[in-house]
């Protein structure tokens, strides 16, 4: 089956510091992958350059067949990659149905009651934003962010949905509402690239996943066959499987 998403000996550089050391990674369509590791690995500079925030300084990124190495962020949005970055990085001042319309930008000259019907969608998900809808987004908790983070991805209609940092400040109660509606949009058919610190969550819902350290992918496999890993427990999980 041909990628969804290729990356090949992706550098990224911040002038002599090099972040990623040229990473290889796919996703298929439809599938669910992780990229764990700890902080300072790589992995959201990694993200970055494949969602066009950040230009690499070599290597080739393409999408659905295509090179998209060097397209900018709003462009990779229209082939059908969204990223919900991390920290969420909502409008504050904006309401929560601005922040949402927003997401829907550039669709809404040829597709405004798409948009309109993915808006309501959702909110079926996220009932908390309905209630809501007309705060300014600052005012939210941050979970109610990530939750906005998220939806306004959505809108935009991705065929992958790239997430960087989920857990990030947020309780264990927000994530075990959250991890839930990622593999349910997963089993719909969306693909889904998560970086995630919290290792035992991401090896919970993921296909495969890959390790990172230092810039560069140590290993990669199943999630459940990771998980298991005597390298991973140790390093990640913080834990030894029992003998």
């Amino acid at each position: 089956m041909t990628a969804l998403l290729s990356v090949e000996g992706v550098r990224v550089s911040y002038g002599r510091i090099e972040a990623v050391r040229g990473v290889d990674l796919a996703v298929a369509p439809g599938e669910f992958v992780g990229v764990i590791g700890s902080n300072g690995a790589g992995k959201s500079s990694l993200m970055r350059a494949i969602a066009g925030v950040l230009k690499p300084a070599a290597g080739r990124v393409s999408f659905d067949g295509a090179e998209v190495t060097r397209l900018k962020s709003h462009q990779m949005v229209a082939k059908g990659l969204a990223m919900v970055p991390e920290g969420r990085m909502v409008f504050a001042d904006q309401t929560l149905r601005d922040n949402l319309l927003l997401g829907g930008f550039s669709r809404m000259r040829t597709d405004r009651a798409g948009v309109m019907r993915d808006l309501e969608r959702v909110l079926v998900l996220f009932p908390r934003l309905r209630e809501r809808l007309d705060q300014e987004a600052g005012t939210l908790s941050g979970g109610e962010q990530q939750m906005l983070a998220i939806a306004r991805g959505l809108i935009s209609k991705p065929r992958l949905l790239v997430i960087d940092e989920l857990s990030l400040g947020l309780a264990p109660l927000i994530l075990d509402m959250l991890f839930p509606v990622l593999s349910s949009l997963n089993r719909e058919g969306l693909s889904i690239l998560l970086v995630e610190q919290m290792a035992s969550y991401a090896l919970a819902v993921t296909d495969r996943t890959y390790v990172m350290e230092n810039g560069r992918v140590l290993f990669e496999g199943r999630s459940a066959d990771l998980a298991r890993d005597p390298r991973v427990l140790d390093a990640y999980l913080g834990r030894r499987r029992a003998a």
